[in-house]
C-alpha cells in the first residue's frame, strides 16, 4: 500500500487589497456554511466585522481627501488576514484527518480554499535573491503559512535560529557581503507538528555599496 500523500491547504490570496477583501468574503461564506467546521474560531461575526473594517479603511484611502492612512488601512487588512490564516490552519487540521483525497478536497472547498497534493515528502523548492538594499536577501520558501528559519556560515556545522515568519516569503537584513552563508527552513504545521528541515541552501551577497 502506497504512503498516503500529504494534502496542503493553500489560500490563493490576491496581492491587491480590494481583491483580498473579495477573497475574504468568499472564505467567510464558505466557513459560515461548512458542515466540517460547525464552530468557527474566530466566529464569522468577528471575521465579518474585520472584513468591514478593512473595506471601510480601503474606501477611506480612496476618498478625496483621504480619511484613512495607508498604514492604518494595512493594519485593518492584516487583522482580516490573520483571521484567514486561523481558518486555514483549522482547515489544515481537518484535512490532516481526511480519509481520502476526495474528502480532503471537499473540506478545503467548503472553506473557500484550495488543496495541493504533494505525493513526494521532503521536496521543497526554495529560492534566495539579493535584496535592493545592502545586506538584504529575499528568502522564498515552499508552502503557505508560518516557517522556522536557520542560518549557518559553515555549511550547517553550526547554525543560528532566525525569527520565524508568518508566510513563505521574508526579507532578511544585516547579512555580510561577499561571504557565503546557508539558509534552511521548516514549515510550522498544526497540532504542534513541523515539516522536515529543508536542505541547506548556499548564497553570497554581492557588494553593492
Amino acid at each position: 500500500m502506497s504512503e498516503f500523500p500529504k494534502f496542503e491547504v493553500v489560500v490563493k490570496m490576491p496581492e491587491d487589497v480590494p481583491n483580498q477583501i473579495v477573497k475574504a468574503n468568499t472564505i467567510k461564506a464558505g466557513v459560515g456554511s461548512s458542515t466540517f467546521y460547525p464552530t468557527p474560531d474566530p466566529t464569522t461575526t468577528v471575521f465579518g466585522n474585520h472584513i468591514k473594517a478593512a473595506t471601510d479603511a480601503e474606501a477611506g484611502t480612496k476618498s478625496k481627501p483621504p480619511t484613512v492612512t495607508i498604514a492604518n488601512r494595512d493594519t485593518a487588512v492584516n487583522t482580516m488576514l490573520l483571521d484567514v490564516e486561523a481558518y486555514r490552519l483549522a482547515c489544515q487540521g481537518l484535512v490532516d484527518e481526511a480519509t481520502d483525497e476526495a474528502n480532503a478536497q471537499a473540506i478545503a472547498q467548503s472553506f473557500g480554499m484550495e488543496l495541493k497534493v504533494n505525493a513526494t515528502h521532503g521536496v521543497r523548492l526554495d529560492k534566495i535573491e539579493q535584496g535592493t538594499e545592502a545586506g538584504t536577501v529575499i528568502y522564498s520558501m515552499k508552502g503557505e503559512g508560518p516557517h522556522m528559519l536557520q542560518i549557518s556560515y559553515d555549511a550547517g556545522a553550526t547554525h543560528e535560529v532566525l525569527d520565524p515568519t508568518r508566510s513563505g516569503k521574508t526579507t532578511l537584513t544585516g547579512l555580510p557581503a561577499n561571504k557565503n552563508f546557508w539558509l534552511r527552513n521548516r514549515q510550522i504545521l498544526t497540532k504542534g507538528r513541523y515539516s522536515e528541515w529543508t536542505d541547506w541552501k548556499k548564497f553570497s551577497i554581492r557588494d553593492i555599496g
